[in-house]
């Protein structure tokens, strides 16, 4: 893309990252071999000039280069389709790096708050059994306060050199009922998203960790792992020594309410942020870095408190947790809008908000619908009890026309599109993840220069009839039509395919969130009759 770096320029980025010095083109040219690029220093050079000319790095006398501020947030969004699946990744390579218990993973969070009541609050969590180990660190740094506790890891690193490898697969949130863990309420798969499971449903405030510490009911992040069955016997054998005392769940059927394979055992993995949960929850703001570094169990303390120890519950689960593309799938053959006739049925999401906020909701719906962030300028408005009801037509309506007649097409990813580069910076795919890409997203967009957006593939054959259909259907929630063999805003699309992208009909609730009114969503929520929905310029 145009707006956005190639690989090797982020690669460069990336190694200047790991070095709290500047860096030298030579030493940069020998990091970018072992990566897979052949540049000398001469072209190491060059690269560097460009990076400099875009003020992401920094030359430091005859020192070398450091990464500027730019550059950080640069590399945090640049190439989408490069980071996808980096989180994948970047666990692999600190499972080969780490080596418990000469060594162990971290995950270092960065709180602003009082040290007393942090520190309550962290150790209140290690203490009820919720955490990978015993080992946290809590210090004062400045104004803010450091917390860095075990990520999980270290434990598939520990099994690794146990002879027993964990297929990394879901990171996600547990619900408890009286204390014990039910089931899955969502999970997101390592491979295919941009950011890290567990911090997407962290920071989107999806757990609940102090209510199952007081009453036995609330939310937990954890891990799922698979292993091979022929390996159980050492797996057992492994958890009863009690190191590292972090497993929830593990079976040879359906485990909290995933599936497996014949000969696969599922494992559910506490999730080593779970400490820094009751920070979120208590409204403190904290920036979460997983699997941060690899460092010497020498440089990590012991708690003083006395971890519970966490029983594995072994039962069947009663549910079963499906990707959010089999929901869309099945929602689009419900959608039987007629262009022709302008009239059908069509899906929607939800939003329920008190009622006091009716102006700043017509504000949001307006806005966004002059600045075309809408699937429709259609809506439903209607009052129940106190709270105000909202529903939007959601873009898989789009996909479920476009099937209808006859285009065929896939559902990719949803995430957030930046529009002044035109350019996805954090994306996760439909078939991935149990909850909607824009409902974990909501509250990382402003309406103005990001937005909730999908991505649909289709065979390029068909692109001139979908054109002319999205002309006939005259809705503004088709942000562009891609070339055949063309990324399209920096997501790679499948040779003889083309890409779409859609605007996410909760943009106008994102855009709430923004502004702090409380508002509880439901993407995908049904179906309506299109003639049931009120044009938005009758309700300004």
């Amino acid at each position: 893309m145009e707006n956005d770096l190639d690989e090797k320029l982020i690669e460069i980025l990336s190694i200047l990252t790991k070095y709290d010095r500047p860096v030298g083109a030579k030493i940069i040219a020998d990091e970018l071999k072992k990566r897979g690029y052949e540049l000398g220093e001469r072209a190491v050079r060059y690269h560097l000039q460009l990076l400099d000319e875009k003020g992401l790095t920094e030359k430091v006398g005859y020192h070398g280069r450091v990464i500027t501020e730019k550059g950080l947030e640069e590399l945090n969004k640049a190439n989408i389709s490069y980071r996808v699946g980096f989180v994948f990744s970047k666990i692999l390579e600190k499972m080969y790096l780490s080596d418990f218990p000469r060594s162990v993973i971290i995950n270092r969070s960065i709180v602003e708050g009082d040290y007393r009541e942090v520190k309550k609050l962290v150790l209140k969590v290690i203490d009820s059994g919720f955490s990978i180990g015993d080992f946290i660190n809590i210090r004062r740094d400045g104004d803010f306060i450091t917390v860095e506790t075990l990520c999980s890891i270290t434990f598939d690193s520990y099994l690794m050199k146990k002879g027993v490898y964990p297929m990394i697969k879901y990171g996600g949130i547990v619900k408890f009922e009286d204390y014990e863990p039910v089931a899955f309420e969502g999970v997101i798969d390592f491979s295919k998203s941009s950011i890290d499971p567990l911090e997407a449903f962290i920071t989107r405030g999806k757990t609940d960790v102090l209510g199952i510490i007081e009453n036995g009911e609330g939310y937990l992040p954890a891990n799922f792992r698979v292993i091979p069955n022929i390996a159980l016997d050492r797996f057992e054998n492994i958890i009863k020594q009690d190191i590292l005392n972090g497993i929830l769940s593990y079976g040879e059927e359906n485990v909290l309410g995933l599936s497996l394979n014949e000969g696969e055992v599922g494992i559910v993995l506490v999730g080593g942020l779970s400490p820094i949960c009751p920070l979120v929850e208590k409204g403190y703001s904290v920036k979460i870095s997983a699997a941060t570094d690899v460092v010497d169990i020498s440089n990590i303390k012991t708690v003083s408190v006395s971890k519970r120890y966490l029983k594995p519950v072994k039962r069947k689960g009663k549910v079963k947790i499906v990707s959010v593309f089999s929901k869309m799938l099945s929602m689009i053959h419900k959608v039987d809008y007629c262009i022709e006739d302008g009239e059908g049925k069509v899906l929607v999401n939800r939003c329920c908000i008190d009622k006091k906020y009716e102006e700043e909701v017509l504000e949001a719906l307006n806005r966004c619908y002059k600045m075309g962030i809408m699937v429709s300028d259609r809506v439903g408005f209607e009052y129940k009890g106190n709270n105000l009801v909202v529903t939007t037509i959601c873009s898989s309506t789009v996909d479920g026309i476009l099937i209808r007649y006859g285009v065929p097409l896939i559902p990719y990813c949803g995430g957030i599109l930046e529009l002044s580069k035109d350019r996805f910076i954090e994306i996760i795919s439909y078939d991935g993840t149990s909850l909607d890409p824009h409902e974990i997203f909501l509250n990382r967009i402003d309406g103005k220069s990001t937005v909730l957006s999908g991505v649909r593939k289709a065979p390029m054959v068909a692109r001139d009839r979908l054109i002319q259909l999205l002309k006939s259907l005259n809705w503004k929630g088709i942000h562009k039509v891609g070339k055949p063999n063309n990324d399209i805003c920096g997501v790679k699309v499948d040779k003889s395919m083309f890409g779409y992208i859609s605007f996410g009909g909760m943009n106008p609730f994102a855009v709430l969130k923004s502004r702090g009114v409380p508002v509880e969503v439901s993407a995908l929520h049904g179906v309506v009759d299109y003639s049931k929905l009120t044009p938005i310029e009758e309700l300004i």
